[in-house]
């Protein structure tokens, strides 16, 4: 054998041993997926602290009504075990919450990892050095602990929507309407004209609804409750009609609708959040809304999504919603 064939076959063995050995690192560094379903936090607190005020605060933490729903549903569900039932099989849960109390912290603290025991997951730990202090600490940063578990619920969502998203859809929406959003693959077009779109996904007895619509800017009162709620009620009566005849969606005005103004991508949007009906029919479900200003376009354009599940709880639904509005953008 040559001296040249012998070099050749110890670089490609050497190649080889050196690809096995960064493939096993890779192994070793690949986390397993989350486990639980969304809307789930796992309370990982010992039995005296979870029969005292503490407990009672995540308890009423979790229990906190979602918004803008028919009937109550609680913003999560919440599980809770010991400290020394915290194995293996439940450190893969996609939201953990760590509560201990040890008098060696001086002082209460919030510390947050992510992917730590799975992928992609929120840990969050919550150490005091008294029931008293910690207790006080929870109550100011109620807000912070719920917009925590928002975020990454919704960014989970966000994210698997992007990488399963219907691209012919949203190919339709960038070069017919000038606006981009990403919608999961099952989604159909129900309903595409000059200025309307409606995107549909229907499985068993639930139909979640994304509505697109736009027209004209004309002056700041366009961006008041009254106005927007005018507004999709002029156009869900002409193009979300119901099953018998004379019937079509509106808003229901029993019900006021959930105000916001918000910041995305440094432009000013307006949220609605509220409940639909079918006038003439017994229909009904939650609705949340984004309205934004395309001043290119000199044109308001409204995301909607919808909720129809007589028989089912909706607020994970919404929460899809959510993700999906989140992903819109006027495009050029």
């Amino acid at each position: 054998m040559s001296t040249q064939i012998i070099h050749r076959s110890f670089f490609i063995i050497l190649s080889i041993l050196s690809l096995t050995s960064c493939l096993d690192k890779d192994r070793q560094g690949i986390k397993p997926m989350i486990s639980g379903k969304p809307g789930e936090v796992l309370l990982v607190i010992d039995p005296y602290l979870w029969e005292s005020a503490v407990g009672e605060y995540f308890t009423d933490l979790a229990t906190e009504p979602f918004e803008a729903l028919p009937s109550d549903e609680p913003k999560y569900d919440l599980i809770h075990i010991p400290s020394s039932g915290f194995t293996k099989l439940f450190k893969a849960h996609r939201n953990i919450f760590l509560c201990k109390i040890n008098s060696q912290h001086k002082e209460p603290r919030i510390i947050v990892q992510r992917d730590l025991w799975a992928y992609p997951q929120l840990v969050v730990n919550l150490i005091g050095p008294n029931d008293t202090s910690m207790m006080t600490y929870l109550r100011q940063n109620k807000e912070k602990l719920l917009s925590l578990l928002e975020t990454d619920e919704r960014n989970r969502t966000i994210k698997y929507y992007k990488k399963n998203m219907s691209k012919g859809i949203n190919e339709i929406l960038k070069t017919g309407h000038g606006v981009s959003i990403s919608v999961p693959v099952g989604y159909d077009v129900g309903l595409d004209t000059s200025n309307f779109i409606w995107l549909t996904h229907e499985v068993a007895d639930m139909t979640q609804g994304v509505l697109i619509y736009y027209y004209p800017y004309t002056d700041t009162n366009t961006f008041s409750s009254e106005y927007l709620v005018a507004k999709r009620d002029e156009f869900t009566r002409r193009f979300v009609p119901g099953p018998t005849t004379g019937s079509y969606m509106k808003t229901e005005s029993q019900y006021q609708p959930i105000f916001r103004e918000m910041v995305k991508n440094d432009s000013y949007l307006v949220e609605l959040r509220g409940l639909w009906k079918l006038e003439k029919a017994f229909m009904g479900g939650p609705y949340l809304s984004h309205t934004m200003l395309d001043e290119k376009n000199n044109r308001v354009v409204t995301v909607e999504g919808f909720v129809y599940a007589p028989s089912l709880n909706k607020r994970n639904y919404v929460r899809e919603l959510e993700a999906i509005i989140q992903s819109f953008e006027v495009v050029d």
